[in-house]
């Protein structure tokens, strides 16, 4: 009889929680991903280029696992305190009838851990299937091929998720079942009581409710513009200040909507039960400003990591057209070996189509080592001031000066045309300016500053220098990033470097014989035979891997924290308003007794649930405007930005799948409320 009872509660709560049971699934499937992450393809392919950073990155991931854990947890003793508040009186009732308190909490444990095993039953597989999913996409857009696919299950990962999953699940119910246990009989039965306005000057109130609004407005505008226009990223103070006046801001907002309410309330009169419907919601924005709030907040986290993920799969583009495929050294040997004509020997020249050295120093100052700076560009600090006086405050590698690296001419146009690029043509006495791709966010501002031809001084010659900014890759990858250098004549540049330089071979493949398809396969190939030789170099399959692991742990993580923050706001959200409409079920059995029927109740309740998730959702997708614009601004690449129409597609799919999200978790609130609102139905008796 006992066991009849779980089972038959279970079954109850599993149609009448669709909303949490969900969420929980959810929260498996992305337990299961991301522990699971060292079993992708792509990750196992990582492992063998950049095996250090990976091993932090799991490390990294055990921390977010239980950052995680944190959250769930939270979710779960919020969403679980609600069916306990809900059931309440049907455990006073059974209390009454004779039933133990004790043998209560082992029913009540029994039916969590029902829940909870039915919850990793759906879970698991579907985590499978989906990290299998992932897995072969990734290598899909990478290029790996599936030819060593291998799968993606991993027994270590579920018994995390299982055990992660559970222990929460058993804390927050042993939580609940301290407080249930030393609750009255007299309690559990009472329903609990509704919220009551505070008493107050109405006119006074409404005034106070329409400053609050306003000053909450211009915190966000001034946190939008701090975002927009470059200022939060000035520092980590001012991050800081531009999330505290945003949060801040969104939380005045919310307080002050109840003037809003009120309004609609007193201007807008139609249909049935317009003013209880109102009066509903304004009451929901008085109790629950602070969950709004936090709520509307989770959203804006969610959907700012969400583009935050797709701008960083969107801005690394592994096979770039623009790409130098090798770069050889032989200054780290010591020995005076000439890569170039090694290559020859073994060969392999035939395989580039371009084959040459580039070659860059620091200038030397002959005869005199005590210059404090070799480079004085101080007009041209002034011009940039001039134009943009943020710039250099924003971007502290915008500044010229002290001693710059130089790069020879004609190594430097020789690359770029192998590359497909122009020539840079300079005169006698002037100097091109060099950015690498990464600190080329101010070509504009650069170009607009070398239009003007600036004057500098280089070791004590004067120059000119002049335009466009430069910015096609010198090397493979990351062998010298350069925030700023100096494009010198041949003559001048063997002089101020006065045999000093360092010298790159660089290599670009022939693209008519190795294609996409193939080109992990034939670097690899490369690359042996270049180790078998003893030549020290950089391959792109290695800025590839590089490339890769900032992919993963950035788009990943982002995205798998968004899923997290996004199931948290809603289920909470959903919770909410459940447990307030439980708590004014009073109303409805008044309206009841007055006559209004089933539809007029469940119109209502529609139309409060779209005002109560609509009003966080859409303080949010304001905020989520600008915040993506910002984002966007900071963690883009200045090429990917002037091709940023090319992710609008990949956005709206976002935006899509975002919507039909909210739309279907607010379908399952709209589906609890319809079942409680029948169960208030049927006329109570008094005595």
């Amino acid at each position: 009889m006992f066991f009849k009872l779980v089972y038959r509660n279970s079954v109850r709560s599993h149609k009448e929680n669709a909303l949490f049971m969900g969420s929980l699934i959810i929260s498996i499937i992305a337990f299961y991903v991301v522990r699971s992450l060292s079993n992708q393809d792509v990750m196992r392919y990582l492992k063998t280029l950049e095996s250090d950073a990976i091993q932090k990155l799991f490390s990294m991931i055990t921390v977010l696992y239980g950052f995680t854990l944190f959250i769930i947890f939270a979710l779960i003793y919020f969403a679980s305190k609600y069916q306990i508040e809900r059931r309440s009186h049907e455990f006073g009732v059974y209390i009454m009838m004779g039933m133990k308190r004790l043998k209560l909490l082992l029913m009540l444990l029994l039916e969590d851990i029902g829940s909870s095993v039915i919850a990793l039953l759906v879970g698991l597989p579907v985590s499978v299937l989906i990290t299998e999913v992932i897995s072969l996409l990734t290598v899909k857009v990478v290029g790996i091929g599936f030819m060593g696919h291998q799968s993606t299950w991993s027994l270590h990962a579920a018994l995390l998720t299982a055990a992660g999953f559970l222990g929460v699940k058993i804390l927050a119910f042993l939580i609940l079942s301290f407080n249930l246990a030393r609750k009255e009989v007299g309690t559990l039965l009472t329903d609990a009581p509704d919220n009551v306005r505070k008493k107050g000057y109405p006119v006074l109130m409404a005034v106070v409710q329409a400053i609050v609004l306003v000053l909450g407005i211009l915190l966000l505008i001034y946190a939008y513009d701090s975002g927009v226009s470059g200022d939060a990223w000035a520092g980590t103070r001012a991050l800081g200040k531009t999330v505290f006046t945003g949060a801040l801001g969104t939380v005045l907002v919310f307080r002050g909507l109840r003037f809003v309410i009120d309004l609609i309330v007193r201007l807008v009169k139609s249909g049935k039960l317009h003013v209880f419907t109102f009066r509903q919601i304004e009451d929901t924005v008085i109790f629950k400003s602070g969950t709004l709030a936090i709520c509307s907040l989770l959203i804006l986290v969610a959907s700012s990591c969400l583009a935050a993920g797709v701008a960083t799969f969107a801005s690394y583009d592994m096979y770039d057209k623009i790409r130098i495929d090798y770069t050889f050294t032989s200054f780290f040997r010591g020995d005076g070996s000439d890569p170039h004509k090694q290559i020859e020997e073994m060969g392999l020249a035939k395989e580039f189509s371009y084959l040459g050295e580039l070659r860059i120093a620091h200038p030397y100052v002959v005869g005199d080592e005590n210059y404090d700076s070799a480079f004085e560009a101080d007009e041209y600090k002034s011009l940039m001031d001039e134009l943009d006086p943020k710039f250099l405050y924003h971007n502290n590698w915008g500044d010229l000066g002290g001693f710059p690296f130089m790069i020879r001419l004609s190594d430097y146009n020789k690359l770029a045309v192998a590359m497909g690029g122009e020539p840079l043509e300079l005169k006698e006495g002037e100097l091109g300016l060099y950015r690498s791709e990464s600190f080329a966010k101010g070509g504009n501002i650069d170009n607009q500053v070398l239009e003007r031809k600036p004057h500098v001084t280089l070791v004590g010659k004067e120059f000119v220098m002049t335009g466009p900014v430069q910015n096609y890759p010198i090397v493979t990858d990351m062998f010298t990033t350069l925030s700023g250098a100096v494009i010198v004549p041949d003559a001048d540049f063997d002089y101020f470097a006065d045999g000093r330089e360092e010298t790159y071979v660089n290599g670009v493949l022939d693209r008519t014989k190795y294609t996409r398809s193939d080109m992990v396969e034939n670097y690899t190939k490369l690359n042996k035979l270049f180790d078998s030789a003893g030549l020290d170099y950089e391959s792109y399959l290695q800025n590839m891997g590089r490339q890769l692991f900032y992919l993963v742990a950035a788009s990943y993580i982002t995205i798998y924290l968004a899923l997290i923050f996004l199931v948290v706001a809603n289920t909470i959200l959903g919770v909410q308003f459940l447990m307030g409409q439980k708590r004014t079920s009073k109303r409805y059995k008044t309206l009841v007794k007055l006559g209004a029927d089933h539809p007029t109740l469940y119109k209502s309740s529609k139309k409060q649930i779209n005002w109560y998730f609509g009003l966080p959702i859409a303080v949010a997708a304001a905020s989520t405007f600008f915040a993506t614009k910002a984002l966007f601004n900071a963690i883009l690449s200045s090429r990917t930005k002037t091709n940023i129409n090319e992710m609008l597609p990949v956005v709206l799919v976002v935006v899509v799948v975002f919507i039909l999200i909210e739309c279907l978790y607010m379908h399952i609130v709209k589906r609890s409320s319809a079942r409680f609102l029948e169960t208030l139905m049927t006329p109570e008796r008094e005595e």
